[in-house]
């Protein structure tokens, strides 16, 4: 009998010592997850995202962040590092792929540099939230400005045939459509900004939404005026008989 106890004894002190260890070791490995987040945030992130938030500040602003910020100087920065092995690992929405692709080609158009700017965002987004109670006002900013990112971009690509000028007065308003943004998914924007053809199939009422935001806000003549353009280019693109196309 004691024999028996000496051995189930030993088989529960084995069971705890191997339990203890798997804790000790889920402990550290936790702990050099934050330290690499870390490490990312203040290389990657905290290094860029200031400039990049100007592009949404100078706009409102009215001022053209394409000629005020050193694109260039931003995208080369920011491409030299997403390839680092490191910063894979918390590649939540494959954001470092999408940047790879659009690469420094992306400073000569400036709707690549839209998507670049937005897959930036997406990644960077990730990491602050990893240390929430020192970046809280931050990771709502960025969230934000990466549905503005995606917004202008969709629009422009919509619009820009035949009403470029309610692209840049919707730029300019941004605030006005904020609380529709707001009520939209970030998922919503990436599924769209991930997939040209889904883009494709679903932005002439993604714009549409967008537009009644700014409508029901709009005061000022050359707002108006901008919102009369784009029922135009509506009208003209989307008819009764293909508007059953578009999905949303």
């Amino acid at each position: 009998m004691a024999m028996e106890w000496i051995f189930w004894g030993l088989v529960a002190a084995f069971i705890a010592a191997f339990f203890g260890m798997k804790i000790v070791k889920k402990r550290t490995k936790t702990r050099e997850l934050e330290v690499q987040k870390r490490a990312i945030m203040n290389e990657f992130v905290l290094p860029f995202l200031p400039e990049v938030m100007s592009f949404y500040h100078l706009e409102v602003l009215g001022k053209d962040p394409f000629s005020v910020v050193d694109s260039e100087k931003l995208l080369r920065g920011i491409c030299s590092l997403s390839s680092e092995e490191t910063y894979q690992r918390f590649d939540r929405n494959e954001a470092l792929i999408h940047l790879q692709d659009l690469g420094e080609s992306a400073k000569e158009d400036h709707q690549k540099l839209l998507k670049f700017l937005f897959w930036y965002l997406d990644y960077s987004i990730g990491i602050l939230e990893a240390v929430p109670e020192e970046t809280n006002f931050l990771i709502r900013e960025a969230k934000l400005l990466e549905k503005q990112f995606a917004v202008w971009c969709i629009c422009h690509e919509e619009l820009r045939m035949d009403a470029p000028d309610s692209v840049l007065e919707l730029i300019h308003y941004s605030s006005y459509f904020t609380g529709v943004l707001k009520q939209m998914e970030t998922g919503v924007f990436r599924e769209m900004m991930a997939d040209d053809e889904l883009r494709n199939e679903r932005r002439g009422n993604f714009v549409r939404i967008i537009f009644q935001g700014f409508e029901n806000n709009a005061q000022g003549l050359v707002e108006l005026e901008a919102i009369e353009q784009f029922h135009e280019h509506f009208k003209k693109h989307y008819t009764q008989r293909n508007k059953k196309l578009i999905r949303f």
